[in-house]
């Protein structure tokens, strides 16, 4: 009999393992958000997601809402098939409604159970965050989703953070947030 398992704290996990990947990335400090992105305060709408810059020096310039997913089975196909029940499309939508409230801009970072240890997928929309991650890194793999409702570009997580320096999508982002 399989063992069952606490979704919530699954997700909890997999926020601290964000955080700390994000904060090997970019030397700056992240935090999960109180309540898993559901904190409110009377105007604070620049905090939101599941993951923020915690960082005194770097927190109120940080350009980016990060929503984290750590589901049981997500299957790209759903996407195609127009499913009801993808669970993709309704991640991406929360991302953008946290993001879009904070004025920043959205990251989905979402894995599936059987994944690599440490491995996830890192979705941004396919514009122009992902036009400079093509540009400044052709070694970069990269799926992309379009249909009617959503255009995505789909990167591993773990490349992004070989390949890419923080530095460099830190500066790309705040230009397009001005």
């Amino acid at each position: 009999m399989a063992r069952r398992v606490n979704s919530k704290a699954k997700g909890n996990r997999f926020e601290r393992v964000v955080c700390k990947s994000f904060q090997n990335w970019s030397g700056y400090e992240f935090s999960r958000t109180p309540a898993s992105g559901g904190l409110r305060w009377k105007k604070a709408d620049n905090i939101s997601s599941d993951v923020i810059c915690s960082d005194p020096k770097h927190s109120k310039k940080f350009p980016f809402s990060i929503e984290v997913k750590n589901y049981q089975d997500i299957k790209f196909e759903h996407i195609l098939l127009g499913l009801k029940s993808c669970k993709i499309i309704s991640f991406w939508e929360q991302a953008t409604k946290d993001a879009k409230r904070a004025g920043k801009i959205p990251i989905l970072i979402m894995r599936y159970n059987s994944m690599p240890k440490g491995e996830a997928f890192f979705i941004v929309e396919a514009g122009e965050i992902d036009s400079f991650l093509m540009e400044n890194c052709s070694e970069l793999s990269r799926m992309e989703i379009k249909t009617p409702k959503v255009h995505l570009a789909v990167y591993m997580f773990k490349e992004i953070q070989r390949l890419v320096t923080y530095s460099d999508v830190f500066k790309y982002a705040r230009k397009l947030n001005k």
